[in-house]
């Protein structure tokens, strides 16, 4: 007679799909990351360009109308005449259950859904995106499978480290660079979650709803690293309508300083972990007469930065008597569409003095494509 503790693991066992299905998962892994490292290197968004030609156009997308955390009253919903009754009553129920319409925290005044098959069941489940807004113009993205007798259910507990799993996702317009894919590959629905910064891209793909473990929560993800250029705008300074001070008239008017913060932009480097660097990471300037004692030993002069931008490397800058410290800076935004203007040069004069802002003109290349381990804590 089988111990009950060992017959317990064998059912487990034999309820998990074959191995089969995780492989399926790493082998359309490698064959994203070839089509990616195959992309031309004159095309800036290459995980996009890939993944465009795997868009799963299978779903349906509904504006739903939300009164927030107010007792409004709603305008009864109709159903679109392209959402068939059996899916309209689990959206319908959906929303009574939750009273979405009134707890989901929206902004924009609708919540966004969209039906379509995630589990290969043959029945469409729910996608539900909500714009929060506030200071990092955040969306919520939540998925739920569709139960026959219970409609979409709601997940009961999640893992706080690896929300992606249980198909729940955050993005951020400001202060990070992500993107949300719905794939359809080989008739399999997948899901991908880019998530990049001035050093490259990292690619999650996984299928949060199967009934696989290994498929929701996979081990490996692709990643990403791109080649650099920058170079001077031509004008280098802009004045947003206002006339410029004096320090930055006296930058943009000083042809010299600009050739040479040029040259020193062609001289750029990146290292094997993407990390830019200009070479002379040990150069500092003169502490400024004047400089408060207490900050006398700050190098460099940026100040602790922002979540809005990258600082991607420091330098000096001299002209004649003129010292400054120089940071690139690579904006953070999801919203971003020229890869050619996500940079810019600040000059400091002294600790937080800022005195220019050198408008850039970039270009990037995919240098390498690899399959990385998922950190232990996830994303």
């Amino acid at each position: 007679m089988t111990h009950p503790v060992v017959r317990a693991a064998l059912l487990a066992a034999l309820s998990l799909p074959p191995l089969a299905a995780a492989s399926d998962l790493d082998r359309v892994l490698e064959r994203l990351r070839a089509e990616i490292a195959a992309v031309p290197g004159d095309d800036p968004a290459p995980i996009d360009t890939v993944l465009a030609r795997y868009r799963d156009e299978t779903g349906i997308d509904l504006q739903i109308p939300v009164a927030g955390d107010s007792d409004a009253p709603l305008p009864a919903l109709m159903r679109p005449a392209n959402v068939i009754p059996a899916d309209w009553g689990a959206v319908s129920r959906y929303l009574r259950q939750t009273d979405a319409q009134h707890t989901v925290p929206v902004e924009m005044g609708e919540l966004s859904l969209s039906l379509l098959d995630l589990d290969g069941d043959g029945q469409r489940d729910l996608v539900q995106s909500a714009y929060s807004g506030g200071t990092g113009l955040y969306t919520q993205v939540d998925m739920l499978r569709r139960d026959p007798q219970h409609g979409f259910v709601v997940p009961t507990s999640l893992d706080p480290q690896r929300p992606w799993a249980q198909g729940q996702y955050g993005l951020s317009g400001r202060g990070s660079d992500q993107g949300l894919y719905w794939l359809r590959i080989d008739g399999v629905s997948y899901i991908a979650y880019r998530d990049g910064d001035y050093y490259g891209d990292t690619l999650l793909l996984n299928r949060p709803l199967s009934a696989d473990p290994r498929e929701r929560s996979p081990t490996t993800r692709l990643q990403v690293r791109y080649g650099r250029e920058h170079r001077l705008a031509d004008p280098a300074v802009h004045a947003d309508g206002e006339p410029l001070d004096a320090n930055a008239t006296s930058i943009a008017a000083d042809r010299r300083l600009l050739k040479h913060i040029d040259r020193l932009l062609a001289a750029l480097t990146l290292d094997g972990d993407g990390v830019a660097h200009f070479g002379d990471e040990q150069g500092r300037c003169p502490v400024p007469p004047g400089t408060d004692p207490g900050e006398a030993d700050i190098w460099p002069w940026r100040g602790a930065g922002s979540y809005t931008f990258d600082t991607a490397a420091d330098t000096v800058i001299r002209s004649g008597k003129q010292c400054y410290s120089a940071t690139l800076i690579a904006l953070r935004s999801s919203y971003a569409g020229d890869h050619a203007l996500c940079c810019q040069l600040w000059l400091y004069r002294g600790p937080g003095e800022q005195v220019a802002t050198l408008d850039l003109r970039s270009r990037r290349w995919v240098s390498g494509v690899t399959v990385v381990p998922v950190p232990p804590q996830g994303e």
